[in-house]
């Protein structure tokens, strides 16, 4: 399948991120929680998009999803989005890279940047009652949510494409 028959997905899949975003990440993730622990679905998202469509679009939509993640939450108003839009123009700046990683490179990956991504946010935001030692279980469980449902959408992803396929059309061979 050619990239081009897909064009018409990507105004349904705007359209679709506007709509249910914030409420699958406040209201509809409430019953998954483990340990009370969500996933990030901004870190998550991001990540993806700048895999799968570059830099360009992972910084537009990590920008994008990190500004909607903080208008509605009742921090400061600029951490999630410069932390999210760094995460998909990063993805989509080392995408060729990414592509040759196993599923497990990318769980470790997807657990190192959330461990990251947490920790600046407490320390530059949480700073001075904040101490290094203090890394909690909330951060490494959410950093292992996150990486395990990275995990189950790339290997769908990979799974109903031919892997070879993706990879031409992608410039990895």
């Amino acid at each position: 399948m050619k990239t081009s028959s897909l064009k018409w997905l990507y105004p349904i899949f705007i359209f679709s991120i506007f709509i249910f975003f914030i409420p699958m990440q406040t209201l509809l993730l409430e019953p998954f929680k483990f340990g009370g622990i969500k996933p990030d679905l901004g870190l998550i998202l991001s990540y993806l998009i700048g895999l799968g469509w570059g830099r360009n679009r992972g910084l537009f939509w990590g920008l994008l999803l990190g500004g909607v993640q903080d208008l509605f939450s009742i921090g400061f108003v600029g951490p999630h989005l410069v932390f999210k839009g760094l995460i998909g123009f990063g993805t989509g700046l080392l995408e060729t890279f990414f592509l040759y990683f196993s599923l497990q490179a990318h769980a470790i990956v997807v657990f190192l940047i959330s461990l990251i991504h947490d920790l600046l946010g407490e320390i530059l935001f949480h700073g001075e009652s904040y101490s290094l030692m203090g890394i909690s279980y909330g951060m490494l469980g959410r950093g292992v949510y996150n990486s395990v449902i990275v995990m189950a959408i790339i290997f769908l992803v990979l799974k109903q494409s031919r892997l070879e396929e993706f990879l031409i059309v992608k410039g990895g061979r």
